[in-house]
């Protein structure tokens, strides 16, 4: 295979950006980023919330544990959540199995349910991969439940001939892997089975996560026989949960966390950073994990050069050197960023359509404009007195219901894992910020 190159065309840039994509850790593209972003001991961090100290053979794990990964959305969780699975995958202690929320259920409209049967689907495509054989006792009460209280519900008796067609499979670890598939696939597609296979779960509930439980336990023993380790954890990582809808977000986290402790397993779940700062959510959720931002400067303004570094990784990796008329361009890009991942990547898409055959300083010109007026259009009056407010006192600590929704649409970023914030750059353009700065008294 050939090397990789970035792209030497505008054109060929512009169509190789996309905003949800997720880098798997080999990816030439990947920049290591911990440095940038102060962040070097986040994987040690979540390696010891899970019973495990990196580096060695030691491992005391919990009997559960549940994590919330937060984040501003498109900072790079997910690529980050992929490096941190594929190493604790080589310790042997883990196996880590993904669910990518947004592409197997619709995350316009999710429920614990959904998310459950998705995650079982997820774990028994991973046992298949590493050709791990489970005893019949560990599907049987799975099989068990899905026989009463599936099969024998005349609302979905259509769905139980779908699941039971074709006759290939009959029990066992196939049938349930295509149970969890029929599963995934009414809920995505909306089926007119979704609503009462939902009550179903709801209403068999206790005995569902009992049978899910005794799966997760049996796959554990097996990979700790295969793989001869006293003990093994399955780890969901479950992503795109940051990206529900709010009232989705907030039944998943809030309303239905017994229902998400009910499973004696391990999970991350990713989650946006303004979620963080929810009275509700305190509870028996693990909720002080934070990928913080990749910083520019420190709370006094002293230039973060390692910042710098990735941030100009990341856009060199994006479109070749050749395609910026100056050094100075590709600076201005990665200050308006502010340090985010996908910021970048709008202005740099921005300046693919603005361009002719390169990147020049009028180009980033526009293209800052352009960004600019699009988060005019997200912001209330009132919110530049409150952004002039929290850049003239990075450490402001305020955390009510119009902080987070700034929090949320990137209008104000979090940098050092929450300890200081600032407005985006781009907002500091505006007529709108630069009058409430005016206005607004100097403090003594």
């Amino acid at each position: 295979m050939p090397a990789y190159r970035p792209p030497h065309d505008i054109l060929e840039v512009m169509q190789a950006i996309e905003f949800e994509e997720a880098l798997e850790p080999n990816d030439p593209r990947r920049v290591d980023t911990r440095e940038a972003r102060g962040s070097q001991r986040t994987l040690d961090r979540l390696a010891r919330k899970l019973g495990f100290l990196m580096g060695t053979e030691r491992f005391f794990p919990p009997a559960q544990k549940h994590v919330l990964f937060f984040g501003h959305v498109g900072t790079g969780k997910t690529t980050e959540l992929k490096f941190y699975a594929a190493r604790l995958r080589e310790t042997k202690f883990f196996l880590p199995v993904e669910v990518d929320v947004p592409g197997v259920l619709d995350r316009n409209n999710l429920q614990y349910a959904d998310l459950m049967m998705a995650m079982a689907h997820a774990l028994l495509k991973a046992l298949e991969q590493e050709k791990i054989a489970l005893p019949a006792k560990a599907v049987a009460e799975l099989e068990t439940w899905f026989a009463d209280k599936v099969e024998t519900r005349s609302e979905v008796r259509d769905f139980s001939l779908e699941v039971k067609s074709g006759g290939e499979v009959t029990a066992g670890v196939p049938l349930l892997a295509k149970i969890f598939a029929s599963f995934n696939s009414a809920f995505k597609a909306n089926s007119t089975y979704k609503d009462e296979l939902r009550r179903v779960i709801r209403n068999t509930f206790t005995q569902l996560a009992q049978a899910f439980n005794r799966l997760i336990n049996g796959a554990e023993q097996a990979l700790a026989e295969k793989w001869g380790k006293p003990s093994v954890r399955v780890l969901f990582v479950i992503d795109g949960t940051d990206k529900l809808r709010e009232e989705d977000r907030r039944r998943l986290f809030v309303e239905d966390t017994e229902l998400l402790l009910a499973l004696n397993t391990m999970a991350i779940y990713t989650a946006p950073i303004a979620l963080k700062y929810e009275d509700a959510l305190a509870g028996r959720l693990d909720a002080d994990l934070v990928l913080p931002m990749i910083k520019l400067q420190d709370a006094n303004d002293t230039r973060c050069d390692a910042g710098w570094r990735a941030r100009r990784d990341i856009l060199l990796q994006r479109a070749d050197r050749s395609l910026f008329d100056a050094d100075a361009d590709i600076e201005r890009l990665i200050e308006n960023s502010g340090g985010h991942p996908r910021e970048l990547l709008r202005l740099l898409q921005l300046c693919c359509e603005f361009a002719n055959a390169r990147i020049d300083a009028d180009v980033v010109t526009r293209a800052v404009a352009q960004l600019a007026s699009e988060y005019r259009r997200l912001l209330e009056p009132e919110d530049y007195t409150r952004l002039v407010r929290i850049d003239r006192n990075p450490v402001d600590i305020g955390n009510d219901e119009a902080v987070r929704r700034l929090l949320y649409r990137l209008a104000l970023l979090e940098y050092n894992d929450g300890t200081w914030r600032r407005s985006h750059p781009v907002i500091r353009t505006l007529e709108g910020y630069r009058r409430a700065a005016a206005s607004l008294p100097a403090e003594p």
